[in-house]
């Protein structure tokens, strides 16, 4: 196994935050991948700016010579329906429960 490229980009999840009061938009970065703190990002004005622009590979606010890349996070998956989960229970009975020969 060879050693991991410390110059590659790492991915950083974002939300989108307003600062109240203004019309001012950051994506906020909850835990940063190089020092696990959080860190701001402008994103533009909140009527007029489009924020997913701003969206890709940045420098660390904790390390500029570092890079990440700014990504939403991704969508959970949906939950099965109750037919499905039905169609499960019905295929792990395979019998009535009772031995008998």
């Amino acid at each position: 196994m060879g050693k991991k490229d410390r110059l590659t980009t790492r991915p950083a999840f974002v939300t989108l935050r307003d600062l109240p009061g203004t019309r001012v938009m950051f994506w906020v970065v909850g835990e940063c991948p190089y020092c696990g703190e959080r860190h701001l990002h402008p994103a533009g004005n909140l009527r007029t700016a489009d924020p997913g622009e701003r969206l890709g590979e940045v420098p660390a606010p904790c390390n500029p010579e570092r890079l990440y890349d700014l990504q939403l996070p991704p969508k959970p998956q949906r939950k099965k329906g109750k037919e499905a989960r039905k169609k499960e229970r019905r295929k792990g009975r395979v019998g009535d429960g009772w031995d008998v020969e």
